[in-house]
């Protein structure tokens, strides 16, 4: 059970950041997902959801910077979910705060089970 709880985060924050680059890689290469999409965004979900593979590896290994390196990414994610519910409020498709709202609570999750394994 304890090595379950210490690679979960590692394979979370893996999915997540595997599923950014899908869903950022197909609209950057013209798939239409039927609703307004804004054009930086899926630039942001690609290039975060490879950094997101740093702090999963850094995870997985049990690294001294994997704490730093997954509250970066959360940091990046919230402030991104900031803007989309406040300078973008009327230009944000509900997909894309719903798909962000859903990074932002998984690295809470992630984070949760970091501080509950200290």
């Amino acid at each position: 059970m304890s090595a379950i709880l210490t690679k979960l985060p590692s394979i979370l924050a893996f999915l997540v950041g595997i599923m950014s680059i899908f869903a950022g890689g197909m609209v950057m290469r013209g798939w239409k997902p039927g609703y307004s999409v804004l054009s930086w965004l899926p630039v942001y979900n690609f290039v975060v959801g490879l950094l997101t593979l740093i702090p999963a590896y850094l995870l997985w290994v049990n690294s001294r910077y994997a704490l730093t390196a997954s509250i970066v990414i959360f940091s990046l994610h919230a402030i991104v979910l900031v803007l989309l519910f406040t300078a973008f409020r009327n230009t944000a498709a509900f997909q894309s705060v719903g798909a962000m709202t859903f990074r932002v609570v998984t690295w809470i999750v992630i984070l949760a089970l970091l501080w509950f394994r200290r």
